[in-house]
């Protein structure tokens, strides 16, 4: 289930569950899903800022900066780091750690709090060792993470069954790239539950593509839909994307596009009406994938069938 909500902050010196001052945040917003939890917060001033919380078990929490200009002195050991951020770097925090750290404002993150759980779920579908720990150096850069932070970021204010499905898809593939390259994941056989390694069975693929075009599809997961395929999550998706050559949430928004074309010719739905019943967050959502699939906004689709 995911959940999110914008914080605005009514009382000077409130701070958020990562030690920030809400009333300071230009955009503070939070959204939950299972044992992964996404923030974007952003702050135009130029101020300082001292965050200051004491160890705990949560887990570790990645930041990835969307633009230049940020700075922060983390006070660590004998002498504080200074840090600069770029467009891409990263930094990440270990929250069994006492932080202490000024922030001098300026700054839009997308962050990634991965809890322990989330790791050994993930470390459980790859079968091997537990990722007991995320490290990386102190000026890192990370095009890729930089890349999968935009396209989530992007998303995060959205609602509905198919943006869930697409955060899911993104927070998984940002944890595995994570462990991956941060902590000591590597590379292994994926843990099969039956079927041959690499491919869906006929059947599979025929339940999976039920479950994700269902009508009742509010809440669902891809881990939902991986379990009646007695698969884990991240071999469901690649598996998935080789029998269909694209991935489920690429699937789902081509047949819900589909169905909406249906719909635009065989009913007098408003576009309105027609995004809501095929899933879409709202008309200019369905807009921007029926142009980007189709190659013609809905309207100018409509008009040139009735002819």
């Amino acid at each position: 289930m995911i959940s999110s909500a914008f914080t605005q902050g009514t009382s000077t010196g409130s701070k958020d569950s990562l030690g920030c001052v809400s009333t300071n945040l230009r955009q503070d917003l939070q959204v939950e899903n299972g044992d992964i939890t996404f923030f974007r917060k952003c702050m135009d001033k130029p101020e300082l800022e001292r965050i200051a919380m004491p160890g705990c078990e949560r887990g570790f929490l990645v930041g990835v900066s969307l633009r230049s200009g940020h700075r922060r002195k983390i006070f660590r050991g004998a002498r504080p780091i200074d840090r600069r951020f770029h467009d891409s770097s990263i930094y990440i925090r270990d929250f069994s750690e006492d932080y202490r750290a000024d922030l001098y404002g300026n700054f839009d993150f997308l962050l990634v709090e991965l809890s322990h759980a989330f790791l050994t779920r993930l470390t459980d579908e790859h079968n091997v060792a537990v990722v007991r720990g995320l490290t990386c150096g102190p000026n890192q850069d990370d095009a890729v993470l930089g890349h999968l932070a935009r396209a989530l970021a992007a998303s995060l204010e959205m609602s509905g069954p198919l943006n869930t499905l697409f955060i899911e898809q993104l927070g998984i593939a940002i944890g595995t790239h994570l462990a991956r390259q941060y902590g000591d994941l590597r590379p292994a056989d994926e843990r099969i539950k039956g079927g041959v390694k690499g491919a869906l069975s006929a059947a599979c693929a025929t339940r999976a593509k039920e479950i994700l075009l269902a009508p009742s599809r509010d809440g669902l997961s891809i881990a939902d839909v991986a379990r009646e395929c007695n698969l884990s999550r991240g071999y469901f998706i690649r598996a998935f994307a080789k029998e269909t050559g694209q991935t489920p949430h690429q699937w789902v928004l081509e047949k819900r596009t589909e169905q909406a074309r249906q719909l635009m010719v065989a009913t007098d739905m408003t576009l309105s009406e027609i995004a809501a019943y095929c899933g879409f967050a709202d008309q200019s959502h369905l807009s921007r994938v029926f142009l980007k699939i189709v190659g013609v906004s809905p309207g100018a689709w409509r008009r040139r069938s009735a002819r």
